[in-house]
C-alpha cells in the first residue's frame, strides 16, 4: 500500500474508504491494512459521528477517522462497509450516489447483484462494476465456497448438508458483549439479565437461532448460507442445506459439512487437493489433536482450516469435512479487501 493520505487530495482511482471502523469487523479490516499489502494509493477512516476523531495506526501512520455525514465519497473509488444491516442502510445508497463502488459486508445487499468470494467466483465483478456495489458474503459461506469449489474439480457436487458452530461475533458486536456479561454473571453466583442482543442464555448454552424465522422454518442466517452458497459458486440445482447454531464463543466458527458427489472420493486424495487451494490448511491425522478448532488453529490465521476428511461408510458417494476459520479475519476482512484490490487493479 503506497503512502496513506487522510481526508482530501486522495487519488479516487485507487482510492478506499474503510466505513464503520468501531465495528468488530471494521477493527479487523483495519488490523490487516496493517499487516498486509495493498495497492491502494489512499486509505480513509470513516465512522457515525461519534467515532469520528479517533485516530487509528495504519503502517506506522495515524489516520484520523473521518465522520461519515461530511466524508466526501466521490473522493474515493471504493468504500468497504462494515457493521449490521442497519448501518448498511444508513450509509450505502449515499455512498453509490457519491460515484463510489460499495463493498458491502454488512449483509444488507445479499441477493442483489454480484456476491463475490475472492479466488472462487473473481470473475464476477465485471457485473459489480455496473451496479457500483458487490456484496461480500457471510463468513460462512466464504469458507465453504473455497471447500466446495475444490471438491466440484473431482466430482459433479450432487448434495451439500452444513451444520454451523458459529460464535457470537458472526452475530453482532452486542451479542459479544452479551455474552461476556452473562459469562461473567454466572461465573459469580448471579442470574443473568434478560434482554439486550440476546433473547435466551447463551454462555454455557446452545442457540438454534438468534434471528427471525420465515414461513419454512429457516432462520436468516441458514438462508444467507444457502443462497451465497448457490449464488457464488452457481448450484443453481443442486439441493444445498444448512443448520445454523450460534455457540458459546467469542470468536471464530465452525462447520461440519456433507458433500455428495456424482463419484465416490477418497478421502487421502480429497486431503490432497485441498492442500494445493491457496486459502487452505488441512490438519487431518490420526490420533488425538489431529483437527483444528476455531480457537487453537484458525484465530489469528488467513487461512481457513480443514481435517476429520472421510468418506461415509454408508453412501461412500459422501465425503464428511470439518472446516473452521476466524470469522472476522478470513470471511470478511480479508476477502472484502481482496475484492477491493481486484476492483481497484482489473475492473475500474
Amino acid at each position: 500500500m503506497h503512502e496513506i493520505d487522510e481526508g482530501q487530495g486522495m487519488s479516487k482511482a485507487s482510492g478506499v474508504a474503510i466505513v464503520g471502523v468501531s465495528s468488530l469487523a471494521g477493527d479487523m479490516l483495519v488490523n490487516m491494512l496493517d499487516e498486509h499489502e495493498y495497492t491502494f494509493s489512499s486509505v480513509a477512516l470513516v465512522d457515525v459521528d461519534d467515532e469520528a476523531g479517533e485516530r487509528r495506526m495504519i503502517k506506522g501512520q495515524s489516520v484520523r477517522v473521518e465522520a461519515l455525514s461530511s466524508f466526501d465519497f466521490s473522493s474515493v473509488a471504493v468504500a468497504i462497509v462494515a457493521g449490521d444491516r442497519e448501518f448498511g442502510l444508513q450509509c450505502i445508497g449515499n455512498i453509490r450516489d457519491a460515484g463510489a463502488l460499495v463493498v458491502d459486508t454488512t449483509g444488507l445487499l445479499a441477493g442483489q447483484g454480484a456476491s463475490v468470494v475472492a479466488g472462487v467466483n473473481t470473475a464476477a465483478l465485471a457485473d459489480a462494476v455496473g451496479r457500483r456495489a458487490v456484496s461480500c458474503p457471510d463468513a460462512q459461506v466464504v469458507q465453504s465456497a473455497l471447500v466446495l469449489q475444490a471438491l466440484a474439480g473431482m466430482s459433479t457436487l450432487q448434495r451439500v448438508s452444513v451444520s454451523t458452530y458459529q460464535s457470537m461475533s458472526t452475530h453482532s458486536k452486542a451479542a459479544v458483549e452479551a455474552l461476556a456479561m452473562q459469562t461473567g454473571r454466572l461465573l459469580n453466583g448471579q442470574p443473568i439479565e434478560k434482554g439486550g442482543a440476546l433473547d435466551k442464555q447463551a454462555a454455557f448454552n446452545l442457540l438454534p437461532c438468534t434471528s427471525d424465522i420465515d414461513a419454512s422454518g429457516a432462520s436468516r442466517e441458514e438462508r444467507d448460507l444457502v443462497n451465497g452458497v448457490v449464488d457464488v459458486l452457481g448450484l443453481k440445482d443442486v439441493p444445498v442445506l444448512a443448520s445454523c447454531v450460534m455457540v458459546p464463543l467469542f470468536y471464530g466458527t465452525a462447520q461440519m459439512m456433507q458433500v455428495t458427489t456424482a463419484e465416490p472420493l477418497d478421502s487421502k486424495k480429497v486431503g490432497n487437493i485441498l492442500r494445493r487451494v491457496k486459502g487452505i490448511k488441512v490438519l487431518d491425522k490420526e490420533g488425538a489433536g489431529g483437527f483444528p478448532t476455531p480457537i487453537t488453529d484458525a484465530t489469528g490465521s488467513d487461512e481457513v482450516w480443514v481435517g476429520r476428511i472421510r468418506q461415509d461408510a454408508a453412501e461412500p458417494n459422501t465425503t464428511h469435512l470439518w472446516i473452521v476459520s476466524d470469522n472476522l479475519r478470513k470471511g470478511v476482512a480479508l476477502n472484502s479487501l481482496a475484492i477491493a484490490d481486484l476492483l481497484i487493479k482489473d475492473y475500474l
